[in-house]
């Protein structure tokens, strides 16, 4: 059964026409913006956010985030676009698909770059089709030919169609079910409802542990995917307008958590406990080692041209119709405040 991406955008183009700039913006009696940022999916890069709030880096930039968790790129960009949430934590791929739609959304800060999801399969259809991760993936996908594959996201539906169309094999060799959380998906893998899944870390890695799934295959693995713009910190751009100073505190404090995350993940491993509380210490160490997190938050150029050719990859539609030029409506690092990044300088004396 085929699924079509387009159609899986439904729910954020009969929203397109909403008036974004009026999304609400509460302050407290401490001064403090209120804000909530939701998540298309619960993974390791996204909890950038819950360090960014437990590290007290959004407080210093004067803003408060409540989080929530969404099913999915689609229905987290209906929630940005109905104003019920400021920003989304989402993949650049599933922004691009938007765009094409003309959307108005841009990111405003990457979270991570290389496309940190892993291809995790069932030990029944592993044995039965004689896998392994020592095989290269075009082989791993070959084998799973005829496999029901598990989505949570229209990423995840971005990437299958990728990996396929490297591989040589059709979309209609291959049967897709819908879920809607990465803790689903597990269960789903477990109980037999699916062969294979695109994991997130730590979701992959615990589901490893468990011994629910292996992992066959590393989506790092390929080249072209690597060094790619993955995770962004998305907003409406009329948002954005209206409210420069609270997209300019949230993506700087985001940017602060991505540093942190990458040049300390020990530190961060006590917010990551109580973000995910049945997962080992190991389990959340080994995935925030594996996520390569954006230096101060930026993109780049080459990054997000790398979303252009996996996107065509993938049989994305109207790629080139989207402008990647910086500052040209899809993404900017002009509300990432680098000098308030680096720690204060020591008094003199």
């Amino acid at each position: 059964m085929r699924v079509s991406l387009a159609a899986l955008l439904v729910a954020v183009l009969a929203t397109a026409c909403a008036n974004l700039s009026n999304a609400a913006v509460h302050t407290a009696p401490d001064g403090t913006k209120e804000v909530t940022i939701g998540k298309a999916v619960d993974t390791i890069g996204f909890t950038t956010v819950d360090v960014a709030q437990a590290k007290g880096y959004f407080a210093k930039e004067g803003v408060t985030a409540r989080q929530e968790l969404l099913g999915g790129s689609s229905t987290a960009f209906a929630a940005l676009q109905s104003g019920s949430v400021q920003f989304v934590t989402a993949s650049s791929t599933a922004l691009l698909s938007a765009k094409t739609k003309r959307v108005p959304l841009q990111a405003v800060a990457s979270l991570d770059y290389g496309v940190s999801l892993q291809l995790a399969a069932s030990k029944k259809w592993i044995a039965a089709h004689h896998l392994s991760p020592q095989q290269p993936l075009t082989t791993v996908m070959r084998g799973l030919t005829g496999a029901t594959l598990g989505v949570v996201s229209t990423t995840d539906l971005t990437y299958y169609h990728y990996l396929m169309k490297q591989a040589g094999v059709d979309q209609d060799q291959f049967k897709t079910i819908m879920i809607k959380t990465q803790s689903a998906a597990l269960a789903a893998v477990q109980h037999g409802q699916v062969d294979a899944i695109l994991l997130s870390p730590p979701n992959s890695y615990f589901a490893q542990a468990q011994n629910q799934a292996q992992i066959v295959a590393t989506l790092h693995s390929v080249p072209a995917l690597r060094s790619m713009t993955y995770d962004v910190l998305v907003v409406s751009s009329r948002f954005a307008k209206a409210h420069p100073d609270v997209v300019e505190a949230v993506a700087t404090g985001l940017a602060r958590a991505d540093n942190t995350m990458a040049k300390d993940p020990r530190s961060v491993l006590d917010v990551e406990r109580e973000h995910y509380p049945k997962m080992s210490d190991d389990v959340l160490l080994q995935s925030l080692e594996y996520v390569t997190f954006a230096p101060d938050g930026k993109m780049t150029a080459a990054g997000w041209q790398g979303v252009r050719e996996e996107a065509e990859g993938s049989d994305v539609p109207n790629t080139s119709s989207v402008n990647l030029k910086e500052n040209q409506g899809t993404w900017t690092n002009d509300y990432i405040v680098t000098s308030r990044l680096r720690p204060a300088a020591a008094p003199a004396g």
